[in-house]
C-alpha cells in the first residue's frame, strides 16, 4: 500500500472509531447521534447537526433526512436557528418547512444570489433564457451559461442571507463564527463554534471537505470551464480551516473527523490534491512547469489570435482564409465553405473576402461545436436557402434543439441542420475530402475535421487545442461541458495519428503541428484523469466530475394540449459496481409523481420513458422540476432536473 493511501485510511480508521464511541445507541430513535457533549448529528447523507443547549437547539444545515421531531427525545422543546453552510438543494431540503415553522433560517449574505426567491427566479432567468422573436440574443443569451449547481426550483421565501464573514453569533454559552470558505460553491460557509469550557472548536464545514483526500461533487469546483478559480478558493478555505485547529471537524458527505492531528493531516491531504487538479487545468503550465523544455511551434497567424472577427482576414493559402473564430475555404470553381461562422459582422466580412479574393458564394456552413461563439453567425448569413449546414450528429443535437440536453453556451434559437454526419464519415467537396470524426474535449459535442487543403494535411480542432501561449494550451475541462480529461486524450490521440502540418484551433490560434505537443497533451491528459480520481469519492471522476450522469432528455418540455408530456430518464453509471437507486420527481403537486427505483450495472446506461401530466394548470412560463435521487440512505450527487413550458 502507498504510504498516501495508508495515511488516508488510518485518518479514516481514527475518525471512524471516535465517531463511533460517541455515539449514543437508542434503539428507540437512531435518527440523531450524539458526537460530543452537546453537538448532534442528523442520519442520513447529507447529515445536518444540533447544537442543544437546555431544551433548545440551533440547526446546522436543512437536509432531507433531519427530523425534528426525533429532537423531542432529547428533551428538545424550541428550536431557535438553523444556519445553512450553502445553497445545494440537497443540503437545503428542508430549508422551506423550517421558515413555515418558525424557525429563523439564515444564510451569508453571498448567499443571496441562490437561495432567495429573487435570486433563484434570476438564475434561471438567465441560465434558461426566453429570448423575444423580435430580438436576437446576444452573446450571453446562453442556456446554462452560469456555473452554479443544485439550484432549487424555486427560491425560499423567509430565508435571510445577512451573516457577514467573521460575524459572532452569541447563542447560549457558544460563540459561533461565520466563516466563508468558497471552494464547493461560491457561497459555501463554515461555522466555528466556541465554548468557554472548551480548549478547541468544533467546526461545521459543509461540504468543504468530505474523507480525507475527498471533495464531495467535485464537478462544483469548476466555477467556469476552463480555470482553477474552484479548486483554488477550496484549498485556501481548507488552509484557513486548518489554521484554526479544530478538535472536532463535522462535514455533511462524510463522518466527522476528531483529533487536531488527524483534522491537519486530513485537511492537508485534501489541499494536496486539489492544488494538483488546480494545476492541472492548464496545459500551459504542465508542459512549461512540469515537463519543461516546451517544444518549438509557432502561430500560422499571429494577428488573429484570440481575436473574434473583428480583423481582416488572413490568407493561410491560396484557398483557406482565417478571421476570428471562421474559416474560409474556397474551391477552384470559387464556391465556399465557411467553417464556424461567429461575430455579428460576419456577413460584411465574407462579402469583403469575396470582393476582394473574386470569390463565388456560400455554399456549405460546418459547424464544429456547440458553443454559441462558433455558430451564431449563420444566423446572420444572407440567402439561407442558397446554402447548407452541416456537422457531426452530436453536435446537432444541441445546436439544432437548444434545449434538448443539459449544456452551457448553446444558442437560445435552433439552427437547423441540413447533413447529419456519423463518427468516422467521409465527405467530399469540390476538389476536397473531408474526415470527420466524434473529437470531445472542450465539450462531448465536438467535431473534427480532417483535409488536404492546398497540400497542406489540415486538422480543424474546433476549441479542444491551443498553442501552449493562447488560453492555458486548451479550451479547459469541466463536468458541466462534459469535457473530461480521457476524451482529450482521445482526441490529441487522434490528432498525432494524423500528424497534420497544420492545426486549425479558434479564437484565431492556428499553429504548426509538433508531435511532441501532443505526445505532452495526452500525458497531460492521463494525468489529470488520476488526479480527478483521487478527488473523488467514488475513485472514478466519471461519476463524481459529471452532473449529467443522471439527466432528462429532452430537457426542456413544452406541454401538449392535453396538458401532458413524454421524456426520457437516462441513468448512466460509469462505476465497476452495480448500483441500486430510487429515483422521484420532485413534482410540488403541479404535475404527475414518479417514484421508481432501478438496479444498473457497473458500466451500463439506462434508458426510461417517462410520461407526466399536469395535474392542476400551470402558470405561463417555464418550472423547474429536480430528481431526489438515492442510492441507500444517500443522495446521489447528480444535479438531475427537468424543465416545463407552459
Amino acid at each position: 500500500m502507498r504510504p498516501a493511501l495508508a495515511s488516508c485510511v488510518t485518518l479514516v480508521l481514527l475518525a471512524t472509531m471516535w465517531w463511533g464511541s460517541h455515539q449514543v445507541s437508542d434503539p428507540a430513535d437512531a435518527r440523531w447521534s450524539q458526537i460530543a457533549p452537546g453537538v448532534w448529528r442528523s442520519a442520513g447523507i447529507p447529515a445536518g447537526y444540533a447544537i442543544i443547549e437546555q431544551d433548545r437547539a440551533l440547526l446546522i444545515g436543512a437536509p432531507r433526512d433531519m427530523d425534528l421531531n426525533s429532537l423531542k427525545s432529547r428533551g428538545v422543546k424550541e428550536i431557535q436557528h438553523c444556519l445553512l453552510t450553502h445553497h445545494h438543494r440537497d443540503s437545503t431540503a428542508r430549508a422551506q418547512q423550517f421558515v413555515k415553522a418558525g424557525i429563523r433560517v439564515r444564510a451569508a449574505k453571498v448567499s443571496a444570489e441562490w437561495l432567495t426567491p429573487e435570486g433563484v427566479r434570476q438564475f434561471w432567468k438567465t441560465s434558461l433564457p426566453i429570448v423575444p422573436p423580435d430580438r436576437a440574443p446576444v452573446l450571453r443569451d446562453r442556456s446554462l451559461g452560469l456555473f452554479a449547481y443544485l439550484m432549487h426550483p424555486e427560491g425560499i421565501d423567509g430565508v435571510e442571507c445577512s451573516l457577514d464573514p467573521g460575524q459572532i453569533i452569541q447563542w447560549g454559552a457558544w460563540q459561533i463564527e461565520v466563516l466563508p470558505t468558497p471552494g464547493h460553491s461560491r457561497d459555501h460557509t463554515a461555522f466555528v463554534a466556541r465554548k468557554a469550557d472548551r480548549e478547541q472548536a468544533v467546526i461545521f464545514c459543509g461540504d468543504a471537505i468530505s474523507t480525507p483526500g475527498k471533495i464531495w461533487t467535485p464537478y462544483t469546483l469548476d466555477w467556469d470551464h476552463w480555470t482553477d478559480l474552484g479548486t483554488k478558493a477550496a484549498a485556501e478555505s481548507l488552509r484557513k480551516i486548518a489554521s484554526l485547529k479544530p478538535g472536532l471537524l463535522c462535514p455533511e458527505h462524510a463522518p466527522i473527523l476528531a483529533g487536531t492531528d488527524v483534522i491537519a493531516e486530513a485537511l492537508n491531504t485534501t489541499v494536496l490534491g486539489l492544488d494538483a487538479a488546480g494545476f492541472l487545468k492548464s496545459y500551459e503550465r504542465f508542459s512549461k512547469e512540469r515537463l519543461g523544455n516546451p517544444p518549438v511551434y509557432s502561430f500560422l497567424a499571429r494577428d488573429q489570435v484570440a481575436t473574434a472577427g473583428e480583423k481582416p482576414w488572413t490568407k493561410l493559402s491560396e484557398h483557406l482564409f482565417l478571421s476570428g473564430n471562421t474559416y474560409v475555404l474556397s474551391s477552384r470553381d470559387g464556391d465556399l465553405l465557411v467553417v464556424d461562422p461567429f461575430g455579428p459582422q460576419i456577413a460584411e466580412q465574407i462579402t469583403k473576402l469575396q470582393r476582394s479574393e473574386k470569390l463565388g458564394a456560400v455554399k456549405v456552413v460546418l459547424i464544429t461545436h456547440a458553443h454559441n461563439d462558433h455558430y451564431t453567425g449563420a444566423f446572420l448569413l444572407p440567402e439561407r436557402n442558397k446554402w447548407e449546414v452541416w456537422t457531426l450528429d452530436a453536435v446537432a443535437k444541441p445546436i439544432s434543439n437548444p434545449f434538448a440536453v443539459c449544456a452551457p453556451y448553446v444558442d437560445t434559437r435552433a439552427l437547423e441542420v441540413d447533413r447529419i454526419f456519423k463518427d468516422g464519415e467521409s465527405v467530399t467537396w469540390h476538389e476536397y475530402q473531408f474526415r470527420i470524426g466524434h473529437f470531445p474535449g472542450q465539450t462531448l459535442f465536438t467535431m473534427g475535421v480532417q483535409a488536404t487543403i492546398d497540400t497542406k494535411n489540415c486538422y480543424f480542432t474546433a476549441d479542444n487545442f491551443f498553442h501552449a501561449d493562447q488560453f492555458s494550451g486548451s479550451g479547459g475541462w469541466s463536468g458541466r461541458n462534459r469535457a473530461w480529461p480521457l476524451l482529450y486524450a482521445r482526441s490529441a490521440k487522434s490528432v498525432l495519428d494524423a500528424a497534420p502540418d497544420w492545426v486549425l484551433a479558434e479564437h484565431g490560434g492556428a499553429f504548426a503541428f509538433s508531435a511532441e505537443d501532443f505526445r505532452r497533451r495526452v500525458q497531460w491528459s492521463e494525468e489529470t484523469a488520476r488526479v480527478m480520481d483521487q478527488l473523488s469519492t467514488s475513485t472514478q471522476h466519471r461519476h463524481d466530475w459529471n452532473p449529467t450522469r443522471i439527466t432528462v432528455e429532452p430537457m426542456l418540455q413544452r406541454l401538449a394540449a392535453d396538458g401532458s408530456l413524454k421524456a426520457e430518464l437516462i441513468l448512466e453509471n460509469p462505476l465497476l459496481r452495480s448500483i441500486d437507486v430510487r429515483v422521484e420527481l420532485q413534482d410540488r403537486g403541479l404535475i404527475s409523481p414518479f417514484v421508481k427505483e432501478f438496479s444498473i450495472r457497473g458500466g451500463q446506461t439506462l434508458r426510461h420513458e417517462l410520461k407526466l401530466k399536469a395535474i392542476q394548470q400551470l402558470p405561463v412560463g417555464r418550472h423547474v422540476f429536480p430528481l431526489i435521487i438515492r442510492e441507500a440512505s444517500a443522495e446521489d450527487p447528480a444535479d438531475a432536473f427537468l424543465v416545463v413550458e407552459n
